[in-house]
């Protein structure tokens, strides 16, 4: 609606209005974009960045127009390529993620008795190893967020996945309650990280798919609760708590070598300027 008045009270203004009416608001944008005069220009700085053509010169962009040539944004392409087989792929890669976060969550509520029966800490210390974990995840998720803007959504993923994976293995070898805080904190520090994926995720997913696909990935949070139950029937009687972490952190280190796979958000290239870059990931993800 805002885009819709600035553009009335301009056709208005300069009586305009019976010429430009059988164009859109798109149209009638991109039409004043582009006038190069002397004098000052109407520009329409919201879509300066959304609007940027993959691998070509800005200088050119100007031109764009008025060559015949049809250029595409980082958007269209997405729209393009649709839902295929990097996009299943990358399904399955993102739920892994969801199902690793839920069991280092499920986690919790079997260590706590363990715990008691082993070291005899009191419901109060119990609950710490709990209140760690989701302090970590609190404190570190402007801080993943902060990385994954500057350095790109899949190094920041794929940091986080390796902090709480290693820390997770290292807290089943914790030799003092104290300790076992420490190194479960710098898990939920790590995981703060892991919901990144979804964003990565999303960034691919043509329009018409992406708000189904992404629900149906929290599917796999569920799956990851019910397996860590599972493994802890199989696992703790026998094996002891020690053994369940290391095993519940695998998940996640599992990921964070797949996480090398992933390629680079070609929307995040597109805003950092590296349009080369942005173009040759959509050309791969075609030919995947």
């Amino acid at each position: 609606m805002g885009d819709k008045a600035i553009l009335t009270e301009v056709l208005e203004a300069s009586r305009l209005t019976e010429a430009y009416a059988d164009l859109t608001a798109k149209q009638i944008i991109n039409e004043l974009r582009h006038v190069t005069t002397d004098e000052p220009s109407v520009r329409y700085a919201a879509m300066e960045n959304d609007r940027a053509e993959l691998g070509e010169p800005e200088d050119a962009r100007r031109h764009s127009a008025d060559d015949g040539r049809k250029t595409y944004t980082v958007d269209d392409a997405v729209e393009h390529l649709g839902f295929g087989k990097f996009q299943l792929k990358l399904s399955v890669l993102t739920g892994i993620a969801w199902m690793a976060d839920a069991m280092e969550m499920m986690l919790l509520s079997l260590l706590s008795p363990a715990l008691a029966c082993e070291w005899g800490v009191s419901p109060v210390q119990q609950a710490l190893v709990t209140t760690c974990v989701f302090c970590g995840m609190m404190l570190s998720s402007t801080f993943w967020g902060k990385i994954c803007d500057t350095f790109g959504r899949k190094t920041g993923l794929t940091a986080s996945a390796i902090v709480a994976g290693s820390m997770g293995a290292l807290s089943g070898m914790s030799p003092h309650f104290y300790v076992l805080l420490f190194l479960r904190g710098l898990t939920g520090f790590g995981i703060g990280g892991v919901p990144q994926s979804v964003t990565l995720y999303a960034e691919f997913l043509p329009t018409a798919q992406r708000a189904k696909c992404v629900v149906l990935i929290e599917s796999f949070w569920a799956i990851g609760a019910v397996f860590e139950a599972l493994l802890a029937f199989a696992v703790m009687g026998t094996y002891g708590w020690r053994v369940l972490i290391l095993l519940s952190s695998f998940p996640l280190i599992f990921f964070a070598i797949c996480s090398m796979w992933l390629p680079e958000s070609a929307r995040y290239d597109m805003a950092s300027g590296h349009t080369e870059k942005a173009l040759a990931t959509l050309m791969k993800v075609n030919f995947i």
